[in-house]
């Protein structure tokens, strides 16, 4: 079974085949043709499991029997039943989102007040970023370490204002994003972790909590900070600690947009390099 990629089983069960079924296509594939026999030699399945396997995978369209006395079969080329897999899924995607739309217009469910904000994690956060980039129209602020500068290397949009603070503490960032960013119209200013701890102690007032609280910053994981605001209308912060996930709060409220980026903006300008 070392003859098959691993991730390729993978890839063909998250479009919707179980293990079986993903082994038996890939194995047809490889082979154009096989007698069952030999399948289950060379992928060592029960006899009953590669039986049924092969019959769904026929109703799938995925593969044909070619012969029955000894029984072969012969898999659709890759291409199309990449294609038969995938189809589905993207109707029921379309079909999803057309639903969900309804159910926003109509409202079913009576809410006391508007959410304050929503919570990502995991794999979600990189889709949120993506998607709050994507639909951008007229500026994007972020003030972030320098790992989440990919996401804005491809942005083509040029009449976007542009407002970016990365935190990093080596020249190469700065060229960096000097590359990334030339031509395109706003503001571009690289800080450093010290930059931002001595901001953040310079607007601590209270004196007796200052041992604590630089205690508190020294903890803090800049590299994973972020703070993304598109079109002064929506936030995304990813707060600047370590977990074994990562969390990311999403909010439209105008107030806490405001003050993150008038917050944000006052550490970093308090301590330019």
């Amino acid at each position: 079974m070392n003859k098959i990629p691993q991730e390729l089983v993978k890839s063909m069960m998250e479009l919707g085949l179980v293990e079986s079924e993903a082994k038996i296509y890939i194995a047809l594939a490889m082979m154009e043709n096989s007698e069952v026999k030999q399948l289950i030699e060379f992928l060592g399945l029960s006899k009953p499991n590669t039986y049924e396997s092969l019959r769904l995978l026929e109703e799938k369209g995925l593969v044909v029997l070619t012969n029955t006395r000894p029984m072969t079969y012969q898999a659709t080329p890759p291409d199309i039943g990449l294609e038969i897999l995938f189809k589905p899924l993207l109707n029921a995607n379309d079909k999803a989102h057309k639903l969900f739309s309804t159910m926003d217009k109509e409202n079913f469910i009576e809410n006391s007040a508007e959410t304050l904000w929503h919570v990502f994690g995991g794999k979600a956060i990189e889709y949120k970023i993506k998607d709050m980039i994507r639909g951008a129209s007229k500026s994007i602020f972020i003030a972030s370490s320098s790992k989440y500068l990919k996401y804005l290397e491809k942005l083509d949009k040029k009449n976007l204002k542009l407002d970016i603070i990365v935190f990093a503490d080596d020249q190469d960032k700065e060229i960096k994003l000097e590359k990334i960013f030339k031509g395109k119209n706003g503001n571009f200013q690289i800080s450093s972790k010290e930059d931002i701890i001595d901001g953040l102690i310079l607007s601590h007032t209270i004196n007796q909590e200052l041992p604590s609280f630089k205690e508190a910053i020294s903890m803090f994981e800049f590299e994973n900070l972020m703070v993304l605001v598109v079109d002064d209308s929506e936030l995304l912060y990813i707060p600047p600690v370590s977990q074994g996930s990562s969390t990311a709060i999403n909010t439209k409220n105008k107030a806490m947009i405001m003050m993150m980026k008038i917050g944000l903006k006052d550490i970093a300008h308090s301590n330019i390099r």
